[in-house]
């Protein structure tokens, strides 16, 4: 198993967990299956768990998912999402700018609950 995205009973955002390291195909499949989660439970707030899921694309491959290929995967404009990373993972740190810039939402923590206090903030 790569990802799991499911709906906890009492949350109000997707969750989506992923164990292999990040790409473009990854990231797809994270943004179709939480894309379909989230419009079935009438969500727009994700969190993406990538802990021991380092980002390993390029920077214009980030760059083209962001701004290209997102767009093409029914994942809402109108999201926001919260990214936890691990701690001194800057393999990330691009990909959020990118998201930020194409009109995203979107913010990293190396603190779970910090996270969803975050979306709990919108």
């Amino acid at each position: 198993m790569d990802i799991e995205v499911w709906v906890a009973e009492g949350e109000n955002f997707v969750r989506i967990k992923v164990f292999v390291p990040m790409n473009n195909l990854i990231g797809e499949r994270c943004a179709r299956q939480a894309g379909r989660l989230a419009e079935e439970h009438g969500l727009r707030k994700f969190l993406f768990d990538v802990r021991g899921a380092p980002n390993i694309q390029s920077v214009a491959q980030n760059y083209v998912f962001a701004y290209q290929e997102l767009p093409q995967f029914e994942f809402p404009r109108a999201s926001i999402s919260a990214f936890v990373i691990d701690e001194g993972d800057s393999s990330h740190e691009f990909i959020e700018l990118a998201f930020k810039n194409a009109g995203y939402i979107v913010k990293s923590f190396t603190d779970e609950d910090a996270a969803i206090k975050w979306l709990a903030s919108y």
